[in-house]
């Protein structure tokens, strides 16, 4: 049952079902939370005169206290909803700025979309008219785009809570339920992509079962390949760097049928993470995340290397800085700051070593403020590539356990980026991160509103706060001895007559769960 109550009577423990303004002109991530810190009640306060409260998904006795509620509350007519802020189309709302709530001027956010370096404002224009002229073209043809999500993250969220029509989904091409990406989202992803490369529309092509065996093999040759590597740098040898080639191109075929695999098997093994495994799960991320954006193969494959290679400094650094428990001094931080050099240098003298490559992994610790390093640069000085990196390793890096902090929940993370994007990170990039592997990741632990714990598996290309889940635990967060899959878009019950839904992320390991004792293969 849901009751009206006005912002100034919110209480920590209520289950914010709806708004009196649309989700996508406030900051929230989801539409729909339970309400966990007072940061949130200012947020709300601040968008909304009155918000609908589900009391069957609230926690706690605080709410009941709110007098004067009853169902009828329901009905009352909404008061003049206040004037809309005026925002532009490509940033509208600041959904992913979580918190604090910050409505940043619109100007700000537009001068975030950076200019191509050399091109003039009527190139410009020409190419955003190209790419809506190639998107009409394959809408004309039948041909139904990625769906990629360059606005928003409200945005898509709504867009994937329309239901699928005639069942279950095809896993090798979308459907006609399926939602469509519109000109202004296609053109998003042209702008992002580097001038002269043609944006790609890839569908999967694999169930994520059935790639999980290929890609499990692919991952394993990558990271035996890394193994390798650190071992020869050691010991003062040389390495071929058409190897690497040749071994991330597998896993970049992997990724383009089916990210959600490679995602998977990444996400099991990091609880093996070492101070270089950390680049074989930025790797397998950022080439999954150029995929949807629309880069081409060739591309992928440098993504993929640049996210394997990019700590590979480190090994000339004193292994006491790398294994030390707690925050390093400023002095040692100035010490650790080096790897970036120390890997340029190690791949600088390797023959045939791809300057693009070199770029990103040179920048991936750049911030658009300019307070990144080794160079600080600041903006467009950043290339796509150190953009992008820069934002997979900062969520691989929160996402999985440190000396000197523990690993939050990729939601968490998430959260984390968002607010971070503008000030430190290329903010339409951030946003597209976040629909690239969608509000709960593969691989992300969460806890249903059974109580059950589950793990996400596959994501619904129709509703992303709808995967495909195996769940792992009862209700009492006790270890199934049958773990069974559900797919929350279909399967609406589990043990009990009412809809199954995501109350929230929990940090990998929760609950002593480990990922790798429910593998799919």
């Amino acid at each position: 049952m849901a009751s009206k109550i006005f912002t100034s009577d919110l209480k920590v423990g209520m289950f914010v079902a709806d708004l009196d303004r649309p989700w996508l002109d406030t900051p929230f991530l989801l539409e729909g939370f339970l309400i966990e810190n007072e940061e949130q009640i200012l947020a709300l306060r601040t968008h909304c005169e009155y918000v609908m409260v589900d009391r069957a998904r609230s926690t706690g006795p605080e709410f009941e206290a709110v007098s004067g509620l009853s169902p009828a509350t329901n009905t009352m007519p909404r008061p003049s909803p206040r004037p809309p802020r005026t925002i532009a189309n490509s940033d509208r709302g600041k959904a992913t700025a979580l918190s604090p709530a910050e409505d940043r001027a619109p100007a700000a956010k537009a001068a975030k979309r950076l200019p191509r370096k050399g091109e003039s404002a009527e190139a410009a224009e020409a190419r955003r008219a190209q790419a809506t002229a190639a998107f009409d073209a394959g809408a004309s043809s039948g041909m139904a785009p990625h769906s990629s999500r360059p606005g928003l993250v409200a945005r898509m969220l709504a867009r994937f809570r329309r239901p699928a029509a005639g069942g279950g989904e095809d896993a090798s091409a979308p459907t006609a339920a399926a939602p469509r990406e519109t000109p202004q989202e296609f053109a998003a992803r042209v702008e992002l992509l580097p001038a002269g490369l043609e944006v790609q529309t890839y569908v999967n092509q694999a169930s994520v079962e059935d790639e999980v065996p290929r890609a499990q093999a692919a991952v394993a040759l990558a990271s035996d390949l890394l193994e390798k590597l650190v071992k020869d740098i050691r010991l003062g040898q040389s390495f071929e760097i058409e190897r690497i080639e040749e071994i991330v191109e597998g896993m970049v075929e992997s990724i383009v049928r089916n990210p959600d695999a490679a995602m998977w098997i990444a996400r099991l093994r990091e609880a093996d993470i070492s101070t270089y495994g950390h680049g074989l799960q930025v790797s397998v991320y950022l080439a999954s995340f150029g995929r949807h954006i629309g880069f081409p193969k060739a591309q992928l494959s440098q993504l993929a290397q640049i996210g394997l290679l990019l700590d590979i400094g480190k090994i000339k650094l004193p292994r006491y800085l790398l294994e030390k428990q707690g925050r390093l001094t400023a002095e040692e931080y100035d010490e650790a700051k080096r790897h970036v050099d120390h890997g340029i240098a190690i791949l600088s003298a390797t023959p045939n070593a791809d300057p693009e490559v070199l770029e990103g992994i040179e920048q991936h610790h750049e911030r658009m403020n300019g307070s990144g390093y080794p160079h600080g640069y600041v903006g467009d000085e950043i290339g796509i590539y150190g953009r992008m990196a820069g934002i997979v390793d900062t969520f691989a890096a929160l996402t999985n356990h440190r000396p000197y902090a523990a690993a939050a929940s990729s939601y968490e993370a998430l959260r984390s980026l968002s607010g971070w994007a503008g000030d430190f990170f290329h903010e339409p990039l951030v946003q597209q991160f976040v629909s690239s592997i969608g509000v709960f990741p593969v691989g992300s632990l969460i806890e249903l509103s059974s109580g059950e714990v589950a793990i996400v598996v596959a994501h619904n290309r129709v509703r992303r706060l709808k995967p495909r889940v195996l769940v792992v635990t009862g209700p009492d967060k006790t270890r199934s001895a049958h773990p069974a899959m559900l797919d929350l878009l279909y399967d609406t019950k589990s043990g009990g007559d009412e809809p199954v839904y995501i109350k929230r992320g929990l940090p990998a390991g929760a609950y002593d769960l480990d990922l790798k004792d429910f593998y799919l293969g």
